[in-house]
């Protein structure tokens, strides 16, 4: 009994990784004048770059809100591969490089996660998403591993007691 309660209290403790990361891609949204305007190069609407943030946010919230809604182990495999997803999206923008008007994915690499400033008020907010965003995805697997577990003993238990039943 017990761990079912935790099987079914994980997915919306999981869902509280999702809203923070879709926190910080908003806090983002809000603050980073370069990737509002490429890099100053657009004066009116927001630079494609910024929609693709603004997808990752509602993906995380979508995500958070499945968790809630369905509870289930279901629910966690389809966050944990859309974290997954999330990540290498978040990583696979360094080769925009070129969108961007870096000379190399290396010089852009630097940009987002480096230590170099470039100017807005994105420092470590790049660095701060992607961790959380592994973070998530390991966590995700974690609980993952830990609620089949309890299952299984959870099984195991009411198979060897028929009283339970």
């Amino acid at each position: 009994m017990e761990s079912s309660r935790t099987k079914n209290l994980f997915p919306a403790i999981y869902s509280l990784a999702f809203l923070a990361a879709a926190g910080l891609s908003v806090l983002m949204l809000m603050t980073d004048k370069n990737l509002q305007t490429d890099f100053g190069t657009m004066s009116s609407g927001y630079f494609s770059h910024w929609y693709a943030v603004l997808a990752m946010a509602v993906a995380d919230v979508v995500a958070a809100g499945l968790l809630l809604l369905l509870r289930s182990r279901v629910s966690v495999k389809l966050a944990v591969v859309g974290s997954g997803v999330l990540t290498v999206a978040l990583l696979g923008a360094i080769l925009t490089y070129q969108q961007v008007g870096f000379a190399s994915a290396m010089d852009f690499a630097n940009y987002l996660f480096g230590v170099t400033y470039f100017g807005g008020d994105i420092r470590y907010l790049y660095d701060i998403l992607l961790a959380t965003d592994i973070a998530v995805f390991v966590g995700g697997i974690v609980g993952l591993v830990l609620t089949r577990d309890a299952q299984v003993v959870e099984g195991a238990v009411e198979a060897n007691n028929p009283a339970s039943s």
